[in-house]
């Protein structure tokens, strides 16, 4: 009887065979990638590869991960290059994958993300080269298939749009293997025509249907127009290399009719409300201009030299009044102080008190007021109230 072994012990020991087995190193297996998980984090890949009847588990570590020129997808049909070996913890079984490479139509997304990648180090969808659409073009030049749905759609929304608008085809393929030379040609064309702005259109279809939209040399086309290019190529989620490469890219051809041209309708409403909009402002205008004309009319009026000449003889008769006035208020006011005055001075004057009997002596025509004064012999004057007489002192 065997001996007992725990779980342990029994996925090493088979570990152990699995990796002494040269038939299991280096092995290729082609399958289908199912339940791909990334862990962002470490950058190493999990995931299962089918051929539709049995499963086996993969694990490609980022070391490995890394080098890898193509991103890893679920539904990619593979062939994955690496070593059998088991995870012990789950007694599982896993292909250690070291490379892979993609088959059939991962062959063709390889290759086209490795075209994408080169026209993308070239500048081709940079952004800020992208030039803007105009607003109002007089011309729209329609790369596309002439029997194609895509060519009606555009028209019937530009002529319900904007019928004024002209609209000229340049007709191309637009599959098949001359598909990329006649949409380049095309492209050229338009692009030394009078038009405003280009549509490159198709109707939807297959990845390889479209496959002449993801070739260097329509998306080089695209680039290298002279005008703006609206790209319109597929249904909603098709998306080609010359989407990224023209200015705009619209999800259908109609929709890239209404992006080319404006709706009439609205631009004459537009119209109207400007000039609604216009008149009032005029109105406005002439009512602010109206008032500030009365303003400088009162302000010039009253800066007038006449006005103001009237104004200073007003204010000079004012004055006038005031000055005469002030002058007879003087003159009363002085008369007052006069006979005030006189009648101080006559009640204080000699004169008056001769009239009581008194006299003056005067020599030499100054008042003798002591006796002292005169000596024997002086001529003397006696002034009395009704006159005066020369006298002698003895």
């Amino acid at each position: 009887m065997s001996s007992i072994l725990t779980v342990s012990q029994l996925n090493r020991y088979v570990g152990y065979k699995i990796k002494q087995d040269v038939k299991l190193h280096g092995v290729a297996v082609s399958g289908e990638i199912t339940d791909l998980s990334v862990y962002y984090k470490s950058g190493h890949m999990y995931f299962t590869i089918t051929d539709g009847e049995c499963n086996v588990k993969a694990v490609m570590f980022s070391s490995n991960a890394d080098k890898l020129r193509f991103v890893p997808e679920n539904g990619m049909k593979i062939v994955a290059f690496g070593n059998v070996d088991l995870y012990e913890r789950d007694g599982n079984y896993q292909i250690n994958v070291s490379d892979m490479q993609p088959m059939g139509t991962g062959s063709n997304r390889l290759n086209l993300e490795t075209l994408k990648k080169k026209l993308a180090d070239l500048g081709v969808f940079n952004a800020d080269i992208k030039r803007p659409i105009p607003k109002r073009p007089d011309e729209i030049a329609v790369v596309t298939s002439a029997a194609g749905a895509a060519l009606q759609d555009i028209i019937n929304v530009i002529s319900r749009r904007c019928p004024v608008c002209r609209l000229t085809v340049y007709p191309c393929s637009v599959q098949g293997v001359q598909a990329q030379d006649e949409i380049e040609k095309a492209l050229f064309k338009a692009g030394r025509s009078t038009a405003d702005v280009v549509i490159l259109a198709r109707g939807g279809g297959s990845t390889e249907d479209l496959s002449a939209f993801n070739t260097e040399k329509v998306v080089m086309a695209v680039y290298d127009c002279s005008i703006p290019v609206i790209s319109a190529v597929g249904h909603e989620t098709d998306t080609t290399l010359a989407d990224y490469a023209a200015d705009m890219r619209a999800p259908t051809p109609s929709a890239a009719a209404e992006l080319a041209v404006p709706d009439l309708s609205i631009i004459y409403g537009d119209i109207e409300r400007l000039n609604h909009y216009v008149h009032n402002l005029a109105l406005r205008c002439i009512d602010s201009k109206a008032d500030r004309f009365d303003l400088l009319s009162q302000r010039l009026l009253s800066c007038s030299p006449k006005n103001r000449i009237l104004s200073k003889e007003d204010k000079l008769d004012n004055l006038s009044v005031r000055l005469d006035k002030a002058f007879s208020q003087k003159i009363s006011s002085l008369d007052i102080e006069l006979m005030k005055s006189a009648s101080k001075l006559s009640a204080l004057s000699p004169f008056n008190v001769l009239d009581r009997g008194y006299s003056l002596v005067t020599k030499e025509g100054k008042i003798v007021r002591y006796s002292k004064e005169l000596n024997k012999g002086d001529e003397i004057k006696i002034r009395f109230s009704d006159g005066e007489v020369n006298a002698s002192v003895l």
